[in-house]
């Protein structure tokens, strides 16, 4: 399934994705919205641990962060070796522009992204799966690469590019399918279902 997802993010242009990520944005976090300088940044979270987070750049970039709990990638815990979490974690960046990474480096934690930290400090944004888009297609970052290369660990798999699943990506993206995918009908009595169907045709015409 997941290189299903990635084959389908290949194909979906930077307007289409910007549209469904935030549509989902609007609809799924009831938390403070973060801002940052130098990116539009849109986020999910499950609240078991799972997430995605999105940044997109003027110039038609986008730094997308898999937060997968159960991942064998997962550098996040309860661990006695800060600094070496900690570049572990780093080196999933490599490749990345520095300026796309500076986006989550030794920056504050939020609800979807906890920091991994040396002892002196320094932090980055945990993430199991890191990708970019640099303006033509997506790519794996080559550190994040090398290092389940190295590991025998599949990186499609293990990056939890199942987060992504609340954007239908390759799927069609329509108020009546995200309800089906996204709500549980037979949890909702009439009234309720069609409370859920307004906020969600509302979200859809705001971000036609």
């Amino acid at each position: 399934m997941s290189e299903r997802i990635w084959a389908a993010l290949q194909r979906t242009s930077f307007a289409d994705l910007k549209r469904r990520v935030t549509v989902v944005d609007v609809l799924l976090t009831d938390i403070r919205r973060v801002t940052v300088t130098g990116a539009e940044r849109f986020a999910y979270h499950d609240g078991d641990g799972d997430s995605a987070v999105w940044y997109f750049t003027a110039d038609g970039r986008i730094l997308l962060l898999t937060q997968w709990h159960d991942s064998e990638l997962n550098t996040y815990g309860d661990h006695d070796e800060a600094d070496e979490d900690f570049a572990v974690q780093d080196s999933y960046f490599d490749g990345v522009p520095a300026d796309l990474v500076g986006l989550v480096r030794n920056q504050p934690e939020t609800t979807e992204s906890f920091n991994i930290r040396t002892h002196l400090g320094d932090s980055i944004h945990s993430a199991t799966g890191v990708f970019w888009f640099d303006g033509i297609r997506w790519r794996v970052a080559e550190g994040l690469a090398d290092h389940c290369r190295r590991k025998g660990i599949d990186v499609y798999e293990e990056s939890g590019l199942c987060c992504v699943n609340a954007y239908l990506l390759g799927e069609e993206f329509t108020p009546g399918r995200y309800f089906a995918r996204h709500h549980c009908a037979d949890d909702l009595d009439a009234a309720g279902q069609r409370t859920a169907m307004d906020a969600i045709r509302a979200a859809f015409a705001r971000h036609a």
